[in-house]
């Protein structure tokens, strides 16, 4: 289940928002009503740093034996896929 909060209710039901992530939920913060971050359950972010480790994975393998694409360029590419 997903909970949004103002920013003003995050600080004030903290140790709430902590007991709802390690039940599984998330908690949408929003200040002057808008979504700014989330609070999550560690297993969301595992598993959103193991599926952008696999994707750079697949990219360099995808492109490791290729005459044109240089590991730098590989590399590169992948940074600017963060910002």
């Amino acid at each position: 289940m997903n909970d949004t909060i103002s920013s003003r209710e995050f600080r004030a039901h903290l140790a709430e928002v902590i007991d709802r992530a390690r039940a599984g939920d998330t908690t949408v913060v929003t200040r002057n009503g808008k979504a700014v971050g989330a609070f999550v359950p560690m297993e969301v972010l595992e598993k959103a740093r193991r599926s952008d480790e696999d994707e750079l994975r697949r990219l360099i393998e995808e492109r490791r034996d290729s005459p044109l694409v240089s590991m730098a360029e590989v590399m590169a590419e992948t940074l600017e896929r963060d910002d």
